[in-house]
């Protein structure tokens, strides 16, 4: 995988066995395939639709293109920020929908109704929201851990903040990695 967004140049294919293989690219699929990953359910009956949304031309090899779509969707520089950090997800394209609309447009002045974005232009914007967007606040709110605040107000606060803006029905980031990797194993 090749990323540098200031060059302009973004991956549109996924290389398996020196072929390359177009896949879609635009950030409303990936939102999609997150989604999808999100829902509660077995991984082997979501693969489908998952290799659907991903590839325009669907490599030979299963396993080699489970991992392709996998390492396109974390992408480079994943590390950098967002969710990856953390051992709970801080938000979801489904509850914060409006939120992350709102953010886009507040900061950036993007109508992600109507942009044209690639997966990884979306991801570096999103990682790159400030404290001046609800969003942002929200996931704060979210991440708190309530045993660092010392002060009784604010640890109130905080907790008050967590249930009002709770994330519903949203499995940890590691069970969906654990489910993906022990259904790429029964393929095997």
């Amino acid at each position: 995988m090749h990323m540098n967004l200031l060059q302009g140049t973004m991956d549109d294919c996924i290389r398996i066995d020196e072929v390359d293989y177009p896949i879609h690219t635009d950030f409303r699929r990936w939102i999609q395939l997150e989604t999808v990953l999100a829902e509660p359910g077995d991984f082997m009956e979501k693969l489908p639709m998952l290799l659907a949304l991903c590839y325009k031309e669907l490599p030979p090899t299963i396993g080699k293109a489970i991992d392709g779509l996998l390492q396109f969707y974390i992408g480079t520089g994943a590390e950098q920020g967002g969710q990856e950090k953390h051992c709970r997800p801080v938000y979801s394209f489904i509850q914060d929908e409006m939120l992350i609309y709102a953010a886009f447009y507040q900061q950036y002045g993007i109508d992600l109704s109507k942009a044209s974005l690639h997966w990884w232009q979306f991801k570096a914007l999103l990682y790159g929201l400030t404290a001046q967007t609800q969003l942002v606040r929200v996931m704060g709110y979210r991440a708190m851990d309530l045993h660092s605040l010392k002060n009784p107000e604010e640890k109130r606060f905080y907790k008050r903040m967590k249930a009002l803006y709770k994330l519903k029905h949203i499995p940890e980031a590691s069970m969906r990695e654990e489910d993906i990797s022990a259904a790429i194993e029964r393929l095997f």
